[in-house]
């Protein structure tokens, strides 16, 4: 279920100097010949694959209790199947992201719903403790590439194709504003939110299923949403790498209808398959490449610092719900609600203030923010203090709130203000997530798979680190002073905001003057 980047028709940047074929497309021809119904399938096709892996992350949290009393373990070994699913959630894009770039999106999208599939049908009969933990690594490795590697560049020029095609360009001029640097910020917090909605739903339906079903149901029911997705992926997805098939015209890892009407109807498609490309192995460390730039490795520790306290705390916060709280999986799976609201507001909300801050400091360094769009951004831009202009201030917030969540848990403070603690946490983290996920994407506007591989790469692993440490530290230190420890962990990665703003700058020109030398874009 790998992200096939679906979208690269629509994409002009799109970077497939792997693949082998390619079809060249003169300025008067379509640059799309998908239909507009065909644009939707991909489109709903590629959202749904995004909800469904971020499903899987989150619907397990409620109940990891009841998993490790129905298989004899501990909460040690039972926040390991998190943990290694974190791991193989952030590898799995360097195995199949390259594939894709070089097979197709098709072949890779069938392949990893496949694998993810099985992993869901062998999940929820397995009879033990090893193969629960074996499996969960399975699952992520067929869904983790989704999350990593979604182009929002590429998926919302998809949606700008479309409403222009049907005229409702005024309708929808917002989709214009992520290819615009002072409006970046709004498009990502919408297109964050969407996801966030997997992450209200997941521990709902996950405590539902494992209060009157049984926690093998998650897994049941996972499945049942892959078999379909994998029905769509086999019979509408069409292969959409440009390199291969140009502007749609091309024929390529064919879908059953296209090859029943080339085989017996004859086609106008192109041919321009080559099979010799499914025996070429490409390079899978290139998505790292990025992390190893001073400024995009300093925000790219920042930012999985941030996210392993939060995956952390949500994979304790239902058992903590449980022990302290005596609530059993379904109501501890509606206490996760307020967190996904939090976070929703919180994507929606810090877009708007990046985008605020763009104009702010465009016009204090004497730059009109309406004509800087993608691509031309001068170097000497200051683009790390225009992200980072008010984040201190979810940061803040961020680091208290995990501090007095612990204390108020340890003295058994009513639920009640459990929960608004867990709205707060949920906007202030997405907050931070979206200032990196923004500026990231302003460093590398034509690479935005990659940097988000490599995004996702480091906060998984760092947060497969924490969640392994979050139950042995409450169990030995205390819960109050272990969310101590962690608020002091994020305290001081604050003095990492003010390295990346100080050097960014000098950085940043030394490789735009590298590249530029090397002939990079």
């Amino acid at each position: 279920m790998a992200n096939a980047q679906a979208t690269d028709l629509e994409n002009p940047s799109s970077n497939d100097a792997g693949a082998v074929s390619s079809i060249d497309t003169n300025d008067a021809e379509v640059y799309s010949a998908f239909s507009v119904s065909q644009r939707y399938r991909i489109l709903a096709i590629v959202a749904t694959a995004g909800f469904l892996s971020t499903l899987s992350a989150n619907i397990y949290f409620p109940a990891l209790g009841v998993v490790q009393k129905d298989l004899h373990t501990t909460p040690e070994l039972i926040n390991l199947t998190v943990s290694l699913f974190m791991v193989f959630q952030g590898l799995s894009p360097s195995f199949w992201a390259p594939l894709a770039d070089l097979w197709g999106r098709r072949p890779v999208y069938l392949a990893t719903t496949t694998v993810y599939l099985a992993a869901n049908i062998a999940l929820a009969v397995a009879p033990n403790y090893a193969s629960v933990l074996v499996l969960r690594m399975l699952q992520a490795f067929g869904s983790g590439p989704v999350v990593a590697l979604v182009d929002v560049l590429a998926t919302l020029q998809i949606l700008q194709s479309m409403f222009l095609t049907i005229a409702a360009a005024k309708v929808f001029h917002c989709i214009h504003f992520l290819t615009v640097y002072y409006r970046r910020g709004t498009f990502f917090g919408i297109y964050t939110s969407g996801f966030q909605l997997a992450f209200v739903f997941g521990p709902v339906l996950g405590g539902i299923l494992a209060n009157s079903l049984g926690w093998r149901w998650i897994f049941w029911i996972l499945a049942i949403l892959a078999g379909v997705l994998l029905l769509s992926v086999v019979f509408m997805l069409r292969e959409t790498l440009r390199s291969l098939v140009g502007n749609g015209t091309g024929y390529a890892n064919p879908t059953p209808t296209q090859w029943l009407h080339s085989r017996f109807k004859g086609t106008n498609e192109t041919k321009t398959a080559d099979t010799k490309r499914f025996r070429q192995f490409p390079n899978m460390l290139k998505p790292l490449t990025y992390a190893f730039q001073p400024d995009v490795g300093l925000c790219l520790i920042y930012n999985g610092m941030s996210y392993s306290v939060f995956y952390a705390m949500l994979a304790a916060y239902s058992r903590l719900l449980e022990t302290t709280y005596n609530l059993n999986e379904l109501h501890a799976g509606l206490c996760y609600i307020p967190t996904g609201i939090g976070c929703i507001v919180g994507s929606m909300l810090e877009g708007k203030i990046l985008d605020r801050d763009f104009r702010i400091i465009s016009k204090q360094h004497g730059y009109d923010a309406k004509v800087l769009k993608r691509g031309n951004l001068d170097v000497d831009f200051p683009i790390y203090k225009a992200r980072f202009r008010t984040i201190l201030f979810p940061h803040f917030i961020f680091d208290v709130t995990l501090i007095l969540f612990g204390f108020m848990v340890y003295i058994k403070a009513p639920l009640a203000v459990i929960l608004v603690f867990q709205f707060i946490f949920g906007y202030s983290s997405t907050s931070i997530f979206i200032v990196f996920h923004t500026l990231l994407v302003d460093l590398y506007p034509n690479h935005t798979a990659s940097i988000a591989a490599s995004n996702n790469i480091v906060r998984c692993l760092l947060g497969a680190a924490m969640t392994a440490a979050i139950e042995p530290g409450i169990a030995g230190i205390g819960v109050q002073y272990m969310f101590l420890a962690l608020g002091l962990i994020l305290m001081f990665s604050s003095l990492l905001l003010l390295v990346i703003q100080r050097n960014g700058p000098i950085w940043r020109r030394r490789r735009a003057e590298l590249e530029k030398v090397q002939g990079i874009e």
